[in-house]
């Protein structure tokens, strides 16, 4: 018998609600059973919000067993999420913060063993803790006092900063440089204006179908292994010094030579060296994108989480090798100065290894492109249903509407909330500031170290929380055979990596200096300002929803799910006592007065019109 508990086992213990296993949870492989739930806020393990609307309801549709994710569209999900443009975007931002090739390579093999680390951690979770929702469900359990706080900053934070916009805006590059020429100055308004329509683009088309994204989504990693291998080769041959005839003609430097000295001029500081490190967590993240759809992902019986432990481990071992050898491949073939001075560098590779031609651009800026499309896709379909969830905790206000699904089995109101948030920071970004992009890019990934931290710190304390224990056991690791020997270590290195990025990234620095640039800059205390201003939001929302409308008599009524087939409709009502009543029976009676005086007006009207 399997020692990992199944998603519905586990709704169970977070709800304090002991139910036996029915046929039909078998039948749809532990995920849901067609009894009737009523769970009330104060039974429940770690609460339910107190924001649900009268009388409103919405359904969630689940996911047949015969559509679970195998081990290649689980791997798919991750890939596409991990690789889309920044491994070609970042080396020049790096390279020129660290001013050497050298410390560079350093940085990138860092980031893999941080992302290795990291996915240590998310392993265990996803493990111990098999929902979809990932982050928002582990810091539900973890995090209990003040009850529902951390549930409520981490919501707000992800449903405003975890969209597809940084990937978006390098697509609308890619377009306009594959169908410009050499030379031409970019606007920066059809940018923003290609990315709005790709992001539109996704929305849709996972409004109106889950399996056809499922297509897509592994087409598309098959593309980006094809490109990744392809890049890495032409880097074999350019450490050969072998290049066409056409760009052997070339006088410049090129192969082996550009790596002659790979240390030299090296400039070591802690803030440019944060902001570098953040980059590159940014383009490494993604290994945690299955336990976001944790319950779409394929469970066979003995050995329940096999599809997702193998592969995660596999798509992260094969991203780290293919980010280092496309950063071996850029250094080979360009000098640093080309790299740093260059605005589009796979157009730059290209020439360097097939020479000069308008090809390159038109080429470089097609393959770009797919590439940021896979990867929206991919981080679009987990992150809707991210929020998806938390509109089913009854976080957002009108959570039955945004927890609902369409009738195409989509989470398509959640999709809109996707698209919306998006926008507005794809048209907030400073793309003419010569680091705007940098800074409203890792916004979101600046607040995900300090989850990360919280994640870290609770596993290590995991053999002693109430939390972790299952059938009344205490926990113990399941990732690796390894064990404690293997996880602690790993996750002291995930907390103390993210530790650096937060603690550093406050303090101010010479960008102009650092980014090798004249121009105007985004001040260094603008990205954690932001993303802690987030955290606020989210807190202060948390003050009001929970505490101050329970204080004016704005209470909740029990919240009902109760599961038909494949389908969960889900019941949130309201009731008013106290200040609240008060306000809303005024509010009634005037409208009354107001009704009946406008009714006699109308009578009056009338009779004058008779009388005429």
């Amino acid at each position: 018998m399997s020692t990992n508990p199944s998603p519905s086992v586990v709704r169970s213990q977070r709800n304090n609600v002991r139910r036996p296993t029915s046929n039909h949870e078998i039948e749809l492989d532990a995920y849901q059973d067609d009894e009737s739930r009523m769970l009330r806020p104060d039974q429940a393990k770690t609460g339910r919000p107190d924001n649900l609307d009268l009388g409103s309801h919405g359904k969630l549709k689940l996911v047949r067993p015969r559509d679970h994710l195998g081990y290649f569209s689980t791997s798919a999900l991750i890939l596409n999420k991990m690789v889309g443009t920044g491994v070609f975007v970042a080396p020049p931002t790096v390279l020129a913060i660290t001013g050497s090739k050298g410390i560079s390579l350093v940085l990138w093999l860092l980031g893999g063993v941080v992302s290795w680390a990291g996915l240590a951690v998310y392993l265990e979770y996803g493990i111990r803790f098999p929902l979809s929702g990932g982050e928002l469900h582990y810091i539900d359990f973890v995090w209990t006092k003040p009850k529902l706080l951390m549930t409520y900053t981490y919501s707000i934070f992800y449903i405003i900063l975890s969209g597809s916009q940084a990937n978006s805006l390098v697509f609308g590059q890619s377009v306009l440089l594959a169908s410009t020429v050499e030379g031409t100055v970019l606007d920066p308004r059809l940018q923003k204006l290609f990315a709005i329509l790709l992001i539109a683009a996704v929305c849709l088309l996972q409004a109106f179908s889950r399996i056809n994204y499922v297509r897509f989504a592994n087409a598309f990693a098959v593309y980006k292994i094809t490109f990744l291998s392809i890049v890495s080769i032409l880097g074999l041959c350019a450490l050969r010094n072998e290049r066409t005839p056409v760009a052997a003609v070339l006088d410049d430097p090129y192969g082996v030579k550009n790596l002659s000295d790979a240390f030299a001029g090296t400039t070591l500081k802690l803030y440019p060296v944060s902001i570098a490190m953040l980059d590159i967590f940014r383009v490494y993240s993604g290994y945690e994108n299955a336990n976001f759809i944790l319950e779409e992902v394929r469970r066979p019986p003995g050995d329940e989480t096999r599809v997702f432990r193998r592969g995660a481990k596999f798509t992260i071992l094969i991203v780290w090798f293919f980010y280092i050898m496309v950063n071996v491949s850029l250094f080979a073939a360009c000098s640093t100065e080309e790299l740093i001075n260059s605005s589009d560098v796979l157009s730059l590779f290209f020439s360097k290894v097939f020479g000069p031609s308008p090809k390159t651009r038109t080429a470089s800026g097609t393959l770009l492109a797919i590439s940021a499309a896979g990867n929206i896709m991919s981080a679009t379909y987990s992150a809707v249903r991210v929020k998806q969830e938390i509109a089913r905790l009854g976080i957002l206000p009108f959570p039955a509407y945004f927890a609902k699904s369409t009738r195409y089995d989509t989470p398509g109101p959640a999709l809109l909330l996707h698209f919306i948030f998006s926008t507005v920071f794809i048209i907030a970004t400073p793309l003419s500031n010569a680091n705007g992009y940098l800074v409203f890019s890792t916004i979101f990934y600046y607040d995900r170290t300090v989850v990360a931290m919280v994640l870290g710190i609770a596993l290590l304390a995991a053999p002693h929380l109430k939390s972790f224990e299952y059938e009344g056991q205490k926990w113990s690791p399941k990732g690796s055979s390894l064990g404690l020997w293997y996880l602690f270590p790993l996750t002291g290195i995930y907390i103390v990596a993210n530790l650096f990025v937060f603690v550093v990234d406050w303090f101010p620095a010479s960008l102009q200096n650092t980014l090798h640039t004249k121009e105007r800059v985004v001040a260094s205390w603008v990205g954690p300002t932001v993303g802690t201003a987030c955290f606020a939001a989210g807190a202060a929302y948390w003050l009001w929803d929970r505490h101050i409308l329970h204080f004016l008599g704005y209470d909740s009524e029990p919240l009902q799910e109760r599961t038909e087939g494949l389908t969960v409709h889900i019941t949130f009502e309201r009731r008013l006592s106290g200040f609240a009543a008060c306000v809303v029976k005024g509010a009634m009676l005037y409208l009354d007065k107001l009704k009946e005086f406008w009714d006699l007006v109308i009578c009056r009207r009338h009779r004058d019109q008779d009388e005429m």
